[in-house]
């Protein structure tokens, strides 16, 4: 054996040993998720738990900021026990929830409809969804602006529209009888297009092949929507309808663009009397009590009905599997 092919015990180690590359370190899939979610825990903790807190806190002392006493002594229950009997909270309940019964009802019923137009339409459905969406778009507070103008009784665009066909002018905004029913039309304007896409997107999602089979078999429109579209839908609409729910009771920017609250107390929802309340006679004990005793009953409510929801998406799962 030739001197060549021995090694050498005092040879350096290969080029490409010493130019490689160290590991990299990776990170583990429970640190790489604390890590995205950590910007906005921190969000939700500044603008949300931190304020809950205190809130919490305010509605269990004496907090009237005109006094020089301020945020001052606990007071236990009393401020609670004062929401509780206090008749114009329950009536600016009551006035809430008649808006949110009228209006999320009247969305969902033209929302689903324009979903099937939408649906079923062949061409420019692009352009369509895109026109829909513009309601959306816009800030709540500077369109109600415009519609307060619209609703003008003296240069309204409505009061034009419906005098050009022999009806008599309203005083939309100033009429007791038509105020909230005007900030219903207002809103069912801007929060039906959102229905209208939430169940578009549900309708595209169904598949194909039951449709195809009770077409085969020669069932008719109305029994497939009643058997097959709207149950299979269900769990679309039933998330909407919570979705919608939850935002119709925190009704304030249409209020406060629109009617201010009147004429009257005619719509003063529950927002813009926790509002007053809170932040014009600066009772803010009282106003953080009756704003916690509001979460508790839409929290309840939205568990109660996403309760139901998730059994039902379990049962689908098991017995698809």
């Amino acid at each position: 054996m030739s001197s060549e092919s021995l090694p050498l015990a005092d040879s350096p180690p290969p080029v490409a040993a010493l130019g490689a590359a160290p590991k990299r370190r990776v990170l583990s899939d429970t640190v790489y998720s604390v890590l995205l979610i950590t910007p906005a825990m921190i969000l939700i903790l500044i603008f949300a738990l931190i304020p809950l807190a205190y809130a919490i806190n305010v509605s269990f002392r004496f907090a009237d900021l005109t006094s020089p006493r301020g945020v001052a002594e606990f007071v236990g229950l009393e401020n609670y026990h004062f929401a509780l009997r206090d008749t114009f909270f329950w009536s600016s309940v009551l006035r809430t929830l008649n808006f949110a019964v009228f209006a999320v009802a009247i969305e969902m019923v033209l929302g689903v409809a324009i979903a099937f137009l939408l649906h079923d339409i062949k061409w420019l459905k692009g352009l369509a969804r895109s026109l829909i969406i513009l309601p959306l778009a816009a800030s709540p507070f500077a369109v109600g602006l415009i519609w307060r103008y619209m609703y003008h009784p003296e240069f309204g665009v409505f009061n034009y529209l419906i005098s050009r066909i022999g009806l008599p002018e309203q005083n939309w905004l100033g009429n007791s009888d038509l105020a909230m029913a005007s900030v219903i039309a207002f809103d069912v304007w801007q929060w039906t297009p959102f229905v209208a896409l939430i169940a578009l997107a549900g309708l595209q999602s169904l598949p194909k092949e039951p449709f195809e089979a009770a077409q085969l078999d020669g069932a008719s429109r109305w029994r497939v929507l009643r058997t097959l579209t709207f149950p299979m839908l269900r769990p679309v609409l039933t998330l909407v309808l919570v979705l919608r729910t939850i935002d119709a009771v925190r009704l304030y920017d249409a209020v406060v663009s629109l009617t201010g609250g009147g004429p009257g107390t005619t719509t003063e929802v529950v927002t813009f009397y926790l509002y007053r309340l809170g932040l014009r006679f600066f009772r803010l004990d009282q106003a953080s009590a009756m704003s916690l005793l509001f979460l508790y009953a839409t929290v309840v409510f939205t568990g109660l009905v996403l309760r139901r929801f998730m059994r039902e998406m379990g049962e689908r799962t098991r017995a698809k599997n």
